[in-house]
């Protein structure tokens, strides 16, 4: 009983009381033209910042979103019965054309400017069984051919059953301009019958550098720096000092599935 009593002593929660941050506007707004689709259909997603202990997601209704070409042709994007989500059913997706987001919410404007990429095929995917840190575990692999005389930027996520979220793989051809390259993915729980959902595109450098600076701060490491906020692309054009979070992106790209054998 004196053990039950000592033990339970341990479990004491600790409710800190933190510092309520400004409920600033966080932007989901990444455009993928998805092979074998016009890409007319798109979403983006508009959420405020929530205190540490709020399990809620608070979602933007009201807002007014367009998406413009360098052309001038406008697409609007509709809220839809679920709040915070923000739809259009005629966008019209060009390579190298550059397009301007533009979000305003409760009369401030924000707006970020990005040109859509092209992304190479995937040539083929094989699997191996030495994956992981130990060599123990199944790895997938996927394979592409980088376009020579370019600096090019990628970005890869898989979801799986044996994922609590999506792994994200970053990467670029810094040593392999022109040649082919792969993303892989292992997982100590894959087994044969596991199912990968894998979206791989090609993405813009200053995009690239975004996810990795999200990526390392949603990593724990306690000899780094503490995790922040990383800010994106958007520009709040009425009240700079109101900035937003989050990234508008557009890029070509794949989706597909692969089952481990």
């Amino acid at each position: 009983m004196l053990l039950a009593i000592s033990l339970s002593s341990c479990e004491d929660v600790i409710d800190v009381d933190l510092e309520q941050g400004e409920p600033r506007l966080v932007v989901d707004a990444e455009i993928i033209w998805l092979a074998g689709t016009a890409g007319e259909v798109q979403n983006i997603y508009l959420s405020r910042l929530t205190d540490y202990y709020n399990t809620e997601t608070t979602k933007v209704s009201g807002a007014t979103v367009t998406i413009t070409n360098e052309d001038g042709e406008e697409f609007y994007f509709t809220e839809t019965e679920i709040p915070g989500t923000y739809n259009c059913a005629n966008f019209e997706p060009e390579i190298n054309k550059e397009f301007t987001l533009a979000v305003i919410v409760d009369g401030e404007e924000y707006a970020a400017t990005e040109t859509l990429i092209a992304s190479p095929e995937v040539t083929r995917i094989e699997q191996y069984e030495d994956g992981g840190f130990l060599g123990e575990d199944k790895e997938i692999r996927f394979y592409f051919e980088d376009p020579e005389d370019e600096t090019n930027f990628y970005l890869a996520d898989f979801q799986s059953d044996v994922l609590n979220f999506p792994e994200y793989d970053l990467s670029s051809d810094d040593f392999f301009n022109g040649n082919e390259m792969y993303q892989n993915f292992s997982n100590e729980d894959l087994e044969p019958g596991s199912e990968i959902d894998i979206t791989f595109r090609a993405i813009s450098e200053q995009f690239h550098d975004y996810m990795e600076l999200i990526l390392e701060s949603a990593v724990a490491n306690p000899f780094g720096t503490p995790p922040a906020n990383v800010r994106g692309n958007l520009v709040n054009q009425t009240n700079e000092d109101n900035f937003a979070f989050g990234y508008f992106s557009l890029s070509q790209g794949v989706r597909f599935r692969y089952t481990i054998q």
